[in-house]
């Protein structure tokens, strides 16, 4: 992680939760229990699709990092991370204290944001098929952070779709006013000519 400093992830970590959590029950190397692993869906499922893609990856990144050297899929997990939060971080922690982005600026930041989630779903269950043993912290954390991102990546689909639909209603009642406005003035302009052309010019009679 070179353009993202250790300080940014530190406060990554601080301010998403999960990726501690992740990181805790790994070096614990205990089974996940069932209110542990209910826990870390809550806290994801109360963020936005975003910040779940950060925290996601910064978890996904953490569990690689423990099999990246035995299992090939592991190590392009890794990477595939760290792609992720060199792209997202920086932007993440600039407005993390600004007020919620909206329209235009919320579109292009969800642009990515579901195939990037469903690309870290699809490689976390590979790794998970690759832990034998499903008593491992680990084998339970990829299943739990891979229904977490097709869920945000459901949610992200859906919030594009209904920006796009937004900017469609917006174009569309933009050309019915100027339709109506058009209009107006053309039948203004048809009515000036008529009373124009249906003037009669009566005789003027000098007075006597």
């Amino acid at each position: 992680m070179s353009a993202v400093t250790k300080e940014d992830v530190a406060r990554l970590h601080a301010y998403l939760v999960v990726p501690v959590a992740v990181s805790d029950a790994i070096q614990c190397a205990a089974p996940l229990d069932g209110e542990t692993q209910y826990g870390l869906h809550v806290s994801l499922s109360e963020i936005d699709p975003d910040s779940a893609l950060l925290a996601i990856a910064l978890s996904a990144y953490r569990i690689a990092a423990e099999y990246s050297a035995e299992i090939p899929v592991a190590a392009v997990l890794k990477i595939e991370s760290d792609k992720i939060i060199q792209d997202y971080a920086p932007e993440w922690l600039a407005n993390y204290h600004q007020h919620p982005v909206q329209g235009d600026d919320l579109y292009d930041l969800l642009s990515h944001v579901p195939e990037d989630l469903e690309g870290l779903a699809d490689l976390l269950e590979s790794l998970q098929a690759s832990i034998r043993d499903p008593l491992d912290p680990s084998h339970t954390l990829c299943s739990v952070l891979a229904i977490q991102a097709r869920a945000h990546m459901e949610i992200a689909d859906y919030v594009l779709g209904e920006l796009e639909n937004e900017f469609i209603s917006e174009i569309t009642d933009e050309d019915s006013f100027t339709k109506q406005v058009l209009f107006a003035h053309e039948q203004k302009a048809a009515t000036k000519g008529a009373v124009g052309d249906n003037i009669i010019m009566f005789p003027m009679h000098k007075r006597r």
